[in-house]
């Protein structure tokens, strides 16, 4: 009977009805159903197969059969009661906080389903605290106003918001409260017509808080309404942004500062480049005017012990030194400035090492050094920039013969395993002055020298090593120093391979061998007969090979070649024999034979009949120089387009000398003038020119016809960008920088570029050419 007076204690809580659903025997159910009327409940008999009504709240079975049916017929939300003995009650259930187990008499399972009955009721009065704790700690404002806008309920966020107290906001309108003329009428008209309609509004509010600070809201508003559909309130749900947009608006104020600051860098970067250009163009000019001249004065005073030609020598290697500090200088700031263009191509080692041996070798023996040059065996191609590799290893180079006095210098090109592909190691090594490992930290820094005393003595910038490890790494490549104090120094390059056929590597055109001189090379040694024919070809000769005399003297009986270069040391037949018999042919007797050997016995070459002899290892300067003294050289008319009188003058004296009809040119415009007096075989020319400049000229030159297919060799100091490039690579033949040996360079292009013409047009006449 406790139980009938807990039940009626709560009677006073319960709802109206509590519909039971009994799923018990017929014999129970009478006394049951009675007891349970009796205490206000609705009951109702249920078969388990049945659809459970909504409104029902408590379900009182019989036994595990009654529990396990109940189960099945997604009863879970139900509370279950057991009108039977069974304990396995649990083994079904799903939410066992519902379930109450084993009533004993009628008035305690109804005074039961009176607790379950009171369960919701509590249930739902946590639910409302729960939702009620969240509103008031929510950082959110919300709100909830009448039809009239008035406030219902704001929550503590709105006062920390808007910094309005809460109970003062209570009955009154957000107008009331707060004056804000961020929005105009028009705004407010088209937002209570959205609230009118039964529609959400969502957007952005501007408000001022009591102390006067503008506030941002995210906000969505959303209209209630009763049964009826009457709109009886508005709930606001508003959220501070303001600190965001702060952000937001900081953000965006500094990335406008950052691109003004870069464009205001990239501004700076464009006048510094062009500054650059400039700089270069005005201090290289006169400085290759100071260079040509005193190589010109020292070829026409002739005597070379003579005081005069030693104070010339000393004017020339002053001027140089200038440039290559100016060089130096200018390179470092376009690295730093990422401008240096790399253009990557498969170059032979064998062109590499030659062209660099044979710029450094009289430098060598000015020092008293020895320069040795080795290909190790299947060292072929490297991937690398040839103008970039060739300036890192004249650099390296020119380093370690400065460094060296009367000692060995030598650059050994060989093969090594690297990341699974064969690269390329070349390493130069001298037996100079060295440096400690303290020094050799040093080394790779800009404007900084191992031992400032090493800059009295030997002059420099500081800037070589900088540049060649900058451009190595650009390459794809790596540069490692080793050293030791009074021992030597060896630096090594490691550069990646080439692919199998060298992209330098051009077939030799069909036309060549019409118009060039044929030089025939007898050598049995294949590198070296390879190396010589490389050399050549590049010097715009035609060159055919032989692996034997044999063959030699038949290819010469057959070819009459302009010239033959000839080794001695050769098994069966020697060069001695191919030399006399060569001498004692009536086909080839006239022909001038050069010998290059390692066999210092110059006497019984010339008793032979050979017109000069030079040693091995092949110098390519020294061999071009001889065969162009003695195979006839064709002369053409050559455009001279220069601003600077002096260079222009140097050129024109230079390129007279060599036997070519010149013309002159101050400008574009002029030189388009000079064309319709007599039509040029090369032009050579200047960029930087005032009226027209060299890319002005061109773009006439390639629009007529007649000069469309014209030969031009540009000549300049400007620095150049990559779309300046590609515009001269579709206009110009060669492009070379004016730099100290460019008398000797320009004037071997531009005698390669007229042979290569005069078999397309007429040669000039005798008259042209004395009329000048």
């Amino acid at each position: 009977m406790s139980s009938m007076k807990s039940f009626k204690a709560s009677h006073a809580m319960l709802p109206r009805s509590v519909l039971v659903l009994l799923a018990v025997p017929e014999e129970s159910r009478g006394p049951l159903t009675a007891e349970l009327v009796a205490a206000g409940h609705v009951v109702r008999n249920w078969q388990p197969d049945e659809p459970v009504p909504p409104q029902a709240a408590v379900a009182i079975v019989d036994g595990l059969a009654g529990i396990e049916a109940a189960s099945q017929a997604q009863c879970h939300l139900l509370a279950l009661l057991d009108a039977s003995e069974t304990s396995r009650f649990l083994d079904f259930v799903r939410l066992p906080s519902d379930f109450v187990l084993k009533p004993t008499r009628h008035d305690e399972v109804a005074a039961r389903v009176t607790h379950l009955a009171v369960q919701p009721t509590w249930r739902e009065r946590t639910m409302h605290r729960l939702f009620a704790l969240a509103i008031e700690r929510t950082s959110d404002v919300i709100e909830v106003t009448d039809p009239q806008a008035r406030f219902q309920y704001v929550n503590p966020a709105y006062e920390r918001t808007l910094g309005i107290p809460r109970s003062e906001a209570i009955g009154k309108t957000p107008a009331e409260l707060v004056r804000s003329d961020y929005h105009p009428p028009e705004f407010w008209k088209k937002l209570d017509e959205t609230l009118q309609r039964g529609e959400t509004y969502q957007g952005t509010l501007v408000s001022r808080s009591r102390a006067g600070r503008q506030v941002h809201l995210d906000t969505t508003i959303t209209p209630i309404a009763d049964r009826r559909g009457r709109f009886t309130h508005h709930v606001g749900v508003k959220r501070d942004i303001t600190e965001r947009l702060e952000r937001a608006e900081a953000m965006l104020q500094a990335n406008r500062a950052l691109e003004k600051a870069r464009d205001a860098a990239l501004a700076a970067s464009r006048a510094k480049s062009e500054f650059l250009a400039n700089m270069s163009h005005e201090l290289r000019t006169p400085l290759n005017a100071i260079i040509g001249y005193s190589e010109m004065l020292m070829d026409d005073l002739g005597d070379p012990t003579s005081q005069m030609h030693e104070d010339l020598k000393r004017i020339r290697s002053a001027g140089g030194h200038l440039l290559t500090l100016i060089d130096d200088v200018l390179d470092i700031s376009k690295i730093e400035a990422d401008r240096v263009d790399i253009l990557t191509e498969n170059i032979a080692v064998s062109d590499l090492v030659g062209s660099v041996e044979e710029t450094i070798r009289p430098l060598a023996e000015a020092n008293k050094n020895q320069f040795v040059a080795t290909i190790e065996e299947g060292v072929t191609l490297v991937r690398a920039d040839r103008t970039r590799l060739r300036q890192v290893l004249f650099n390296l180079v020119s380093n370690a013969n400065k460094f060296t006095k009367g000692g060995t210098v030598s650059l050994t090109a060989r093969s090594i395993e690297k990341d699974g592909a064969r690269w390329v190691e070349l390493d130069v090594t001298d037996t100079g002055i060295g440096i400690t490992k303290e020094q050799q930290a040093k080394l790779f820094q800009p404007f900084v020298q191992a031992d400032s005393s090493t800059t009295r003595e030997y002059g420099g910038t500081g800037l070589g090593l900088v540049i060649c490890k900058r451009l190595t790494e650009m390459m794809g490549g790596s540069i490692e120093l080793e050293s030791e104090k009074g021992r030597g120094t060896t630096i090594r390059v490691c550069i990646p391979p080439g692919d199998t056929k060298p992209d330098s590597e051009a077939p030799m055109r069909d036309d060549d061998a019409g118009h060039a001189p044929v030089v025939l090379v007898i050598d049995d040694e294949e590198n070296d007969r390879e190396l010589v024919a490389r050399v050549l070809a590049k010097r715009g000769f035609h060159v055919e090979v032989a692996s034997s005399g044999q063959a030699g003297i038949e290819l010469a009986a057959r070819l009459k070649p302009a010239a033959i270069v000839l080794d001695v040391n050769m098994p069966r037949m020697s060069g001695w024999d191919v030399l006399s018999a060569l001498k004692l042919s009536e086909k080839t007797s006239s022909i001038p034979v050069v010998m290059l050997t390692v066999m210092h016995q110059e006497e019984i070459g010339r008793a032979l009949g050979a017109v000069d002899y030079l040693i091995k290892p092949l110098q390519p300067r020294a061999l071009v120089e001889v065969l162009r003294r003695h195979v006839p050289t064709d002369t053409g008319r050559v455009l001279v387009v220069e601003d600077d009188e002096p260079t222009r003058e140097l050129m024109t004296r230079t390129l007279r000398s060599a036997g070519h009809v010149v013309v002159e040119a101050e400008n574009g415009k002029i030189a388009l003038d000079r064309l319709a007096e007599a039509a040029p075989q090369v032009i050579v020319l200047d960029l930087m020119m005032p009226v027209m400049d060299g890319m002005m000229f061109l773009h006439h030159l390639r629009a007529m016809e007649a000069y469309a297919n014209v030969p031009v060799i540009v000549a300049t100091a400007q620095i150049l960008t990559d779309a300046d490039r590609a515009q001269l690579a579709a206009s110009a033949q060669q492009i070379i920088e004016k730099k100290a040996h460019s008398r000797s360079e320009l004037l071997s292009l531009i005698a390669d570029e007229i042979r290569a013409r005069i078999g397309e047009g007429a040669p000039l006449s005798e008259s042209e050419v004395t009329s000048e």
